[in-house]
Protein backbone atom coordinates (compact mmCIF):
# COMPACT_ATOMS: atom_id res chain seq x y z
CA UNK A 1 0.00 0.00 0.00
CA UNK A 2 1.38 3.14 -0.94
CA UNK A 3 2.16 6.36 2.12
CA UNK A 4 -0.62 8.33 2.06
CA UNK A 5 -0.23 12.10 2.19
CA UNK A 6 -0.10 13.58 5.87
CA UNK A 7 -1.72 17.48 4.31
CA UNK A 8 -5.02 18.26 5.95
CA UNK A 9 -7.61 17.09 4.00
CA UNK A 10 -5.65 15.32 0.78
CA UNK A 11 -7.29 12.35 -0.16
CA UNK A 12 -3.82 11.46 -2.18
CA UNK A 13 -3.47 7.41 -2.03
CA UNK A 14 -6.24 6.52 0.27
CA UNK A 15 -8.34 3.57 -1.45
CA UNK A 16 -10.27 4.79 -4.71
CA UNK A 17 -7.85 7.96 -5.53
CA UNK A 18 -4.83 7.35 -8.61
CA UNK A 19 -1.57 6.99 -7.08
CA UNK A 20 0.66 10.11 -6.65
CA UNK A 21 4.29 10.42 -6.00
CA UNK A 22 4.94 11.27 -2.06
CA UNK A 23 8.00 12.60 -0.65
CA UNK A 24 9.22 11.66 3.58
CA UNK A 25 9.57 14.20 6.14
CA UNK A 26 13.36 15.80 5.44
CA UNK A 27 15.84 14.32 7.65
CA UNK A 28 17.69 17.76 7.56
CA UNK A 29 18.14 20.68 9.75
CA UNK A 30 15.36 21.15 12.34
CA UNK A 31 14.47 24.56 10.90
CA UNK A 32 13.37 22.77 7.48
CA UNK A 33 11.89 20.08 9.52
CA UNK A 34 9.57 22.70 11.23
CA UNK A 35 8.76 24.79 8.34
CA UNK A 36 7.24 21.89 6.73
CA UNK A 37 5.29 21.23 9.28
CA UNK A 38 3.73 24.91 9.90
CA UNK A 39 3.56 24.65 6.26
CA UNK A 40 0.84 21.36 6.71
CA UNK A 41 -0.43 22.44 10.75
CA UNK A 42 1.05 19.50 11.94
CA UNK A 43 3.54 21.28 14.53
CA UNK A 44 2.59 19.42 17.07
CA UNK A 45 2.80 15.85 15.73
CA UNK A 46 5.90 13.38 17.57
CA UNK A 47 5.72 10.53 15.07
CA UNK A 48 7.82 12.39 12.27
CA UNK A 49 8.56 8.75 10.79
CA UNK A 50 5.25 8.67 8.92
CA UNK A 51 4.82 12.22 7.57
CA UNK A 52 4.70 11.97 4.07
CA UNK A 53 3.61 15.00 1.79
CA UNK A 54 2.28 14.29 -2.03
CA UNK A 55 3.50 15.80 -5.20
CA UNK A 56 0.38 17.92 -5.50
CA UNK A 57 1.89 20.29 -2.29
CA UNK A 58 4.99 21.46 -4.46
CA UNK A 59 5.70 23.79 -7.75
CA UNK A 60 6.33 21.57 -10.37
CA UNK A 61 10.12 23.29 -10.65
CA UNK A 62 10.94 21.76 -7.09
CA UNK A 63 10.68 18.02 -8.13
CA UNK A 64 12.93 16.35 -10.28
CA UNK A 65 11.27 13.93 -12.59
CA UNK A 66 14.28 13.23 -14.97
CA UNK A 67 18.34 13.56 -15.74
CA UNK A 68 20.44 13.95 -18.52
CA UNK A 69 22.87 11.93 -19.56
CA UNK A 70 25.76 13.44 -21.77
CA UNK A 71 26.12 11.25 -24.49
CA UNK A 72 29.64 10.75 -26.70
CA UNK A 73 28.56 12.15 -29.89
CA UNK A 74 27.75 15.58 -27.84
CA UNK A 75 24.11 15.40 -27.22
CA UNK A 76 22.07 14.87 -23.82
CA UNK A 77 19.38 12.20 -23.39
CA UNK A 78 16.65 13.09 -21.20
CA UNK A 79 15.92 10.13 -18.73
CA UNK A 80 12.82 9.57 -16.59
CA UNK A 81 13.41 9.47 -12.88
CA UNK A 82 12.26 8.88 -9.85
CA UNK A 83 10.45 12.18 -8.39
CA UNK A 84 12.83 13.65 -5.73
CA UNK A 85 12.69 17.43 -3.89
CA UNK A 86 14.69 20.31 -4.38
CA UNK A 87 16.84 19.97 -0.95
CA UNK A 88 15.17 23.53 0.07
CA UNK A 89 11.69 22.57 -0.74
CA UNK A 90 8.40 22.99 1.69
CA UNK A 91 5.06 22.43 0.96
CA UNK A 92 3.56 25.43 -0.44
CA UNK A 93 -0.18 24.64 -0.62
CA UNK A 94 -3.28 22.94 1.05
CA UNK A 95 -5.92 20.58 -1.42
CA UNK A 96 -8.88 23.11 -0.49
CA UNK A 97 -6.49 26.34 -1.50
CA UNK A 98 -6.53 27.91 -5.41
CA UNK A 99 -2.93 28.33 -6.67
CA UNK A 100 -3.46 31.97 -6.23
CA UNK A 101 -3.11 31.91 -2.83
CA UNK A 102 -0.06 30.19 -2.49
CA UNK A 103 1.77 31.05 0.79
CA UNK A 104 5.42 30.96 1.54
CA UNK A 105 6.50 29.98 4.95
Amino acid sequence: MPNRCSAPGCRSNYAGEPYTPVFKLPNGPPDLVNRWLRALCREGIRDLKNVFVCSKHFLDEEIQTSFSIHQPDGTYLEVPAKPKLQKDAVPRFLPWMSTSSLFVI
